[in-house]
């Protein structure tokens, strides 16, 4: 399952089987109830493939108590890439922290880094004073 922008701020959401992988149902909106709704109509449902929103997560405990809620891969490789570039900015800083940044070059996979870099992050450049 999934959500779609129809036009500007009007989504609709899309029902997928799994295993034909055609389209099984449409419908304007994207809240819990109509979900919920679709689900009581339709039992046996026994896995949901869906993105992170708590509505959909709410329409299927409600629907389909039963059901295994599982991510989908584009929506687990968007938030790995988004954690990791939240990782990345704290312990990376964008800028190098030393005055010296003019003498600083791109590194080179064939020298090591600057012994003062260490752990503290630095640039990521070998100095070359």
């Amino acid at each position: 399952m999934d959500d779609f922008a129809l036009y500007l701020d009007v989504y609709g959401t899309l029902l997928v089987d799994g295993e034909t992988r055609l389209p099984v149902t449409l419908w304007e909106g994207r809240d819990a109830e109509t979900l919920s709704g679709w689900l009581h109509e339709h039992p046996g449902v026994e896995v949901v493939c869906r993105d992170d929103s708590p509505v959909y997560r709410q329409g299927i405990t409600t629907g389909a108590p039963e059901a295994l809620q599982i991510s989908d891969r584009f929506h687990l490789w968007q938030a790995l890439s988004r954690r990791v570039q939240e990782v990345a900015a704290v312990v990376c800083p964008p800028r190098c922290p030393r005055p010296h940044r003019k003498r600083c070059r791109p590194r080179s996979p064939m020298r090591p880094t600057h012994p003062r870099d260490g752990m503290r992050g630095g640039c990521s450049s070998v100095c070359t004073r």
